[in-house]
This record gives structure tokens, C-alpha cells and sequence, in this order.
């Protein structure tokens, strides 16, 4: 039931934007991320945390390959303004 209910609300919306900060992705955001891109929804991702590359880990390539576009900067200010130019001349 809570799945369905997720699922359609997914399938409601026009993007997908997913925060990947943390250890390692949201195991069910990342389900959201595949039923958004399997729909054809943009979806982008934004990461500003440092924790998965202290662990010599990155993104999974899997996980961003469903991103029209990935804002990653672990200066949180430059990110910040990473994400504000990209929108000037794009729309989500």
C-alpha cells in the first residue's frame, strides 16, 4: 500500500530533485529515482556532503545515470551557486 501510494505520487509529478547527501543514497529514494526516470520525468540530484568520498566511495553510476543533471560540490556555498546558474538559463 505505501508503495502504490508512492509510486503514483512519482508518477504525479512533472521532476524528480533528490538529495544524496548521506553515507550512501536513500535506498528508497532511489526506487523513486527509477520509477521517475523509467517514466521519462527529468530528474536531477544534488550532493554537498563529503561522507561517501571520506570512504573512498562515490556515486554510484547506476544511481547518475538517471540525472538530466547532478549539482555535486562539497563547498556547500559553491554549490549553492552552481544550482542558482544553472537555473538562469535553464528550467527544471
Amino acid at each position: 500500500m505505501i508503495f502504490q501510494k508512492n509510486r503514483d505520487e512519482v508518477l504525479k509529478a512533472d521532476i524528480l530533485f533528490m538529495v544524496l547527501d548521506g553515507r550512501i543514497p536513500d535506498e528508497g529514494a532511489c526506487v523513486e529515482l527509477g520509477i521517475a526516470y523509467a517514466s521519462g520525468k527529468r530528474c536531477y540530484g544534488i550532493k554537498g556532503d563529503a561522507r561517501s568520498v571520506e570512504l573512498d566511495m562515490d556515486i554510484n553510476p547506476m544511481i547518475t545515470g538517471c540525472f538530466t543533471k547532478l549539482f555535486y560540490n562539497l563547498d556547500n556555498e559553491e554549490l549553492l551557486k552552481s544550482l542558482e546558474e544553472y537555473l538562469k538559463e535553464n528550467q527544471l
